[in-house]
């Protein structure tokens, strides 16, 4: 009984005594915790919005031209787009597609005063005109698509005399290709295992150019030379060389079947060096030579 009196009280104080701390708590103690939280956040002042990117409208309208396209006008809307949103999420691409628009107008004469037009005469071939005209034989072709060394008399060709560089960045992992010192266009590099981090700018060159099949030296102007493996060696670094073209072995399921390659490359079967996608390195092989500067960040 007095076991039941016992309990019937502690109840009835918790019951009283609970409530009242409730209620005090709803009435004195919240309101200030309110009123606290609500000057901290006065002294914060209004949450930020993200400010809009005013560039997309340029970056959508000068695209849609490039896409009808390619012309000196386009690309130097993009030169003044990039140098006015050095901020906007959209740089990146809009430095990719200037890049695109550059290497379209390189070899274009009413895009390009510094090409020199040439007419082939008896005696010629490219290496004798890359001679005269201080340019390279590989470049000629490049410059003018031709399908082989061949020539014809009276033949009209364009001679590139560029002003390459390259620069590397290891934390940006890119290769920029500059013209007389101006931006020409960026790649990605994929790797560079075996590339120790610059600790302080160095300043590199072009040592040779290879063109291999198996460890066959392949001569330009050879039919062998277009799909030769390319590798562009340097001075104080390693090499420049293209991704393999199966990167990862083909996986074979339970049932027997090959599945195709992995898209992307993986970095175990990855080659030494920087590495660019074949792509990327032979549309930069033919612009480089001996001696050409490399800037490695």
């Amino acid at each position: 009984m007095r076991t039941f009196k016992f309990l019937t009280v502690l109840i009835l104080g918790l019951a009283i005594f609970g409530s009242a701390g409730y209620f005090g708590y709803i009435l004195f103690i919240k309101p200030g915790r309110l009123e606290r939280n609500d000057k901290a956040a006065k002294a914060s002042g209004p949450a930020a919005t993200p400010t809009p990117d005013s560039g997309i409208p340029g970056f959508q309208r000068i695209k849609t031209l490039q896409a009808a396209g390619i012309t000196p006008t386009v690309r130097e809307e993009w030169v003044a787009w990039v140098a006015s949103n050095a901020n906007s999420p959209l740089l990146p691409q809009a430095r990719q597609l200037l890049g695109n628009a550059n290497m379209t107008l390189l070899f274009d004469p009413s895009a390009n005063p510094t090409l020199v037009t040439y007419s082939v005469v008896k005696g010629d071939s490219l290496a004798k005109i890359a001679s005269k005209q201080h340019s390279s034989a590989e470049l000629i072709q490049r410059a003018n698509q031709l399908p082989n060394i061949n020539l014809q008399i009276g033949q009209q060709l364009v001679i590139p005399q560029l002003k390459i560089s390259l620069e590397i960045d290891h934390a940006a992992k890119t290769v920029t290709l500059l013209e007389n010192g101006s931006y020409l266009k960026q790649y990605p590099l994929l790797s560079c295992s075996g590339a120790t981090k610059a600790t302080a700018t160095i300043n590199s060159k072009v040592l040779d150019k290879s063109a291999l099949s198996g460890t066959k030296r392949i001569a330009f102007g050879d039919k062998a030379y277009a799909p030769a493996e390319k590798t562009i060696l340097l001075t104080q670094a390693p090499s420049i060389v293209a991704a393999p073209e199966q990167q990862i072995p083909p996986a074979t399921t339970d049932a027997g079947q090959t599945n195709a390659p992995a898209a992307s490359p993986s970095p175990a079967f990855m080659p030494g060096g920087y590495v660019l996608s074949r792509e990327d390195l032979q549309e930069i092989f033919p612009l480089v030579s001996r001696n050409t500067p490399v800037i490695i960040h």
